[in-house]
Parts: structure tokens; C-alpha cells; sequence
């Protein structure tokens, strides 16, 4: 199933154990996609802290697949709608972190976005757990939802379904296949790699803003207007999350 959370919350939802997201887990991503994301001093955190770490990321992307059952557009529902408004904004500050004139930079090389401060559920997480039943949003079962949420079907479909477009765009590290490539490494690899050239940098930062296309095409099939979405808008938001927050999870879910 999935690995065990780490109290710095670096560690991604990954099939190396079996451990699910927790009851407390599930109640606090719940409330965060009820509306938490939409305050803007929250969002200001969040562009600083570049998302989520990359356990509660995908997390919050699980809770809101599994257990948002209508929405409009052709999917009606189980679709990644808060996840795409979130990272569609996180692209957009990534790339132009990249694009920085090069009289800001030092020695000509790239800068890379780098998160500050906690992440928000982590943070949430931190005190004493709770004892005893404790009800999530609007008094939901938190523990019934987290067994929905655990079971992963919408989120699998969503990945195997379009595998044959993210596939090829999956960090090599992540995959197992090592890279010297930049442009195809997740934020976390590119760091470990080291510094990279303006070029490498202004290439990943196009890479971004062509995914943030298409994630804003996927916004907008979810809506009552929009035009339904290609297989490619499909794929954008895992795109999009495998870059910030790695590829663990997708890969696992689409059988790679």
C-alpha cells in the first residue's frame, strides 16, 4: 500500500508498506479541499511552501478524486478540480522563478524554487492526535471516508488512463532510469543535481508553462462552459504534481 508519513513530511505516498492515510490525515485534507486553499493569505503560504510536501500533495489530490463525487463537465465528479487551481498557480510562480533576467543571478545559473516553511498539514499533524471519534467536515465520518479515500480507484483510473501521455514525461530518477537530462528531472532531483545553466532553467520553465496550458484547459472542462478535455489536459495535473511533489505514486498506480 502506501509508506509511512516521516515527521518532516518529505517522504511521497509510495507502495512500500502496507500503511494507508491516516483517519486524521483524511479529516484534515478533507476540510482543506472544503475551502481552506481558497484563503489568501493560505495561498500566499502555499506558493512559499510550493504546495504540500509531496506525501500530503498527493494526498490531497487522492482525497479530492476519491471522495468529490459531482462537479460539472463531462466527468461529474472524481476529478482533480482544487488540485489543477492550486498548481496551475504553482507553475506559473515556478517558471517565472526560472525566467529571473540574468542580472539577478549569480554566476548565470538558474535559479531553483525552493520551498520555505511547513507544510500545512504537516503542521496541522504535529500536536497530539486525537483519541476517540472525531467528525471531519459538516460532522463527516472521518473514518468512513478515509477507508474510500484509501481504496484509491478513481485516482488508479486517472493514472492508467493517461500513462501513455505522462509516461515519457516522468522524472528519470523517480522511474528508476537515471537522467542527465534537467528538464526531464522532478524539483526535487534538479536540486540534488546541483546548480544548472540559464538555458536548462529556461527550459524547464517552458516545460511548466506548457503543462500550466494545458492544466487551465482541464479547469475549464471542469466547468459547465468549458470544452471537454484531451487525453493531454487529462494528464497536466499529474504532470504537474510529479514535478513539485515526484512521481512515486503515478508510477506505482499505472503499474511502471
Amino acid at each position: 500500500m502506501l509508506t509511512t508519513p516521516e515527521t518532516d513530511g518529505s517522504n511521497a505516498l509510495l507502495p512500500q508498506a502496507h500503511y494507508e492515510l491516516s483517519v486524521e490525515e483524511v479529516r484534515q485534507l478533507w476540510s482543506f479541499v472544503h475551502g481552506d486553499i481558497m484563503d489568501g493569505s493560505l495561498r500566499q503560504l502555499l506558493r512559499g511552501s510550493l504546495g504540500l510536501c509531496p506525501r500530503h500533495a498527493w494526498g490531497h489530490a487522492v482525497v479530492e478524486i476519491e471522495l468529490w463525487q459531482s462537479g460539472a463537465g463531462k466527468r461529474g465528479g472524481h476529478q482533480p478540480f482544487d488540485v489543477a487551481i492550486l498548481y496551475e498557480d504553482l507553475l506559473d510562480f515556478a517558471a517565472k522563478e526560472f525566467l529571473r533576467p540574468a542580472s539577478m543571478l549569480r554566476h548565470g545559473l538558474a535559479r531553483i524554487p525552493t520551498a520555505h516553511g511547513r507544510c500545512r498539514i504537516c503542521h496541522e499533524m504535529g500536536g497530539p492526535q486525537p483519541t476517540g471519534i472525531r467528525l471531519g467536515y459538516a460532522n463527516s465520518d472521518s473514518a468512513a471516508l478515509a477507508a474510500e479515500a484509501n481504496a484509491l480507484t478513481y485516482t488508479s483510473a486517472w493514472c492508467r488512463e493517461t500513462c501513455a501521455v505522462w509516461a515519457s514525461q516522468a522524472c528519470g530518477v523517480c522511474a528508476g532510469r537515471p537522467t542527465a537530462d534537467g528538464q526531464l528531472l522532478c524539483r526535487r532531483h534538479l536540486s540534488d543535481a546541483g546548480p544548472v545553466s540559464r538555458e536548462t532553467g529556461h527550459a524547464v520553465a517552458n516545460r511548466l508553462l506548457g503543462i500550466r496550458t494545458r492544466l487551465l484547459r482541464l479547469i475549464d472542462s471542469m466547468t459547465d462552459t468549458g470544452e471537454p478535455a484531451t487525453a493531454a489536459d487529462d494528464s497536466s495535473w499529474i504532470e504537474a504534481m510529479g514535478w513539485f511533489a515526484g512521481w512515486g505514486l503515478p508510477l506505482y498506480l499505472a503499474g511502471k
